[in-house]
C-alpha cells in the first residue's frame, strides 16, 4: 500500500497553462520533510541526500502554509483509511488538493 503525492517537475509561472506543466509522483514513504521556502514554495525532501521536489508554488506565503497543512491532512486521512492513494492538485491552490484511491475501480 502506498500514497503517491503529485509534485511539479519544474518551476512554472502562475500564467503557465496547465497543459504545459509537467508533474511527477513521489511515494510518501520516501518523504522525510514537507517544508516551506519562506516565500510561496512548498517542498518535499526525500530520503536521498539532496533530493527535493517542489510540491507547489502558491500566490502568497500564507497560502503556502495552508497548502502544506492540507497535504499533511490528506496524507493522514489516507493512512487512516488504508489502501493505496494518489494525492493530486494543480500546484497552486489549496482547494485543488484531492486524494483518490488507486487502482480506480468502477462499479457498474
Amino acid at each position: 500500500m502506498s500514497i503517491l503525492i503529485q509534485v511539479l517537475e519544474q518551476t512554472y509561472s502562475s500564467n503557465t497553462p496547465w497543459e504545459q506543466v509537467k508533474y511527477a509522483f513521489v511515494d510518501s514513504g520516501h518523504v522525510t520533510t514537507l517544508r516551506l521556502d519562506g516565500q510561496c514554495g512548498v517542498w518535499l525532501d526525500g530520503t536521498k541526500h539532496g533530493e527535493s521536489h517542489r510540491l507547489a508554488a502558491t500566490a502568497s506565503p500564507e497560502q503556502a502554509i495552508f497548502f502544506l497543512l492540507t497535504v499533511f491532512d490528506r496524507i493522514a486521512q489516507c493512512k487512516q483509511s488504508g489502501g493505496s492513494w494518489i494525492i493530486g492538485h494543480d500546484g497552486r491552490t489549496v482547494a485543488s488538493i484531492h486524494a483518490a484511491r488507486f487502482p480506480l475501480t468502477i462499479d457498474g
